[in-house]
């Protein structure tokens, strides 16, 4: 039955008012509220929660990036070099700092023998890979080799003379002596008439002694250093700091260690040759800050060097 206090005639009567009652209002606007910062919360979480799955992406990325790069080298190390070579050398680093990892390979066929004491601290320009018959005692390996070909180069020094050429001229050489485990580069530029020695541009000192009798002798390597500039994981080409390859960022720490045949392992070859391992395990770290907030990720390959099976 119709409310007969709502006619035309009372117009201003509460029993015919319409809409909500401010109460009505606030709860409205209460329960909104509650629903909005709800969606908000869920909103953020779930963007901050696709940015911290992106950054741990982009930094597990980082890092396997890094590896692959640092697994070619290492499965190429020791090409056409013997086991007492440096093939593989790991560098410490003193009290938990970053390690250094140096992979070298042979880039020609003909290892060049020294067939005359070098001695540390002499500034002599010429290096002696054969000697003449009848001069002496001759050291092993240090006779003439033959040319085959009949061009008038003996053919492992042909080999070097031509790679010379092809590569402007001037290439980087590295003389090594085994016994001692020490070596270093030196710019080869020419040859002498004779075809008996290599010369030595500069006339620098040499660093190290390298006696016939302890059987040292020359190679044209391609030697990289991985090590941490920085936060910059780098592969230093010959020793040359301004041939720094940088391959990845942020990187936190950079560990290596030797894991051998034997079973044992160590934080460096220990006195063993590079051709006793049976892996090199390779650690890094990565990290980076998100919202003022440290992300790290650590992760751990183990490489083999294939051209150990060569030798």
């Amino acid at each position: 039955m119709p409310d007969r206090r709502c006619t035309p005639w009372s117009p201003s009567s509460r029993a015919c008012a319409d809409g909500f009652s401010a109460i009505e209002v606030l709860v409205a606007l209460a329960a909104t509220g509650i629903i909005a910062a709800a969606t908000l919360t869920i909103a953020l979480s779930t963007r901050g929660m696709f940015e911290t799955d992106r950054h741990r992406t982009t930094i597990n990325q980082n890092l396997r990036a890094g590896m692959d790069l640092l697994g070619i080298d290492v499965r190429q190390a020791g090409e056409r070099m013997p086991w007492d070579a440096p093939a593989v050398q790991i560098v410490n680093g003193a009290s938990g700092a970053p390690d250094q990892l140096v992979l070298a390979r042979n880039l020609l066929d003909f290892v060049l023998p020294v067939c005359k004491d070098v001695k540390a601290g002499t500034s002599a320009d010429a290096v002696f890979v054969a000697k003449k018959k009848g001069s002496g005692k001759v050291p092993p390996g240090c006779a003439p080799v033959l040319d085959d070909n009949g061009d008038g180069w003996p053919d492992n020094l042909e080999q070097w003379h031509e790679y010379r050429i092809a590569h402007g001229g001037q290439v980087l050489a590295f003389i090594w002596n085994p016994v001692t485990q020490l070596g270093e580069f030196f710019v080869y530029d020419a040859e002498d008439s004779s075809t008996f020695h290599l010369h030595k541009l500069n006339g620098e000192h040499w660093t190290n002694d390298y006696p016939v009798n302890q059987n040292p002798r020359i190679y044209l390597l391609e030697s990289k250093t991985f090590r941490l500039a920085g936060d910059i994981l780098q592969a230093l080409v010959n020793g040359d700091p301004t041939s720094a390859l940088n391959l990845v960022s942020h990187i936190e720490d950079f560990q290596v260690r030797a894991l051998f045949q034997d079973g044992s392992a160590a934080e460096t070859l220990a006195g063993q040759t590079w051709t006793a391992l049976r892996s090199l395990e390779v650690t890094l770290v990565g990290g980076s800050e998100l919202h003022e907030r440290s992300m790290e990720r650590t992760i751990v390959t183990q490489f083999f060097p294939r051209n150990i099976l060569s030798n």
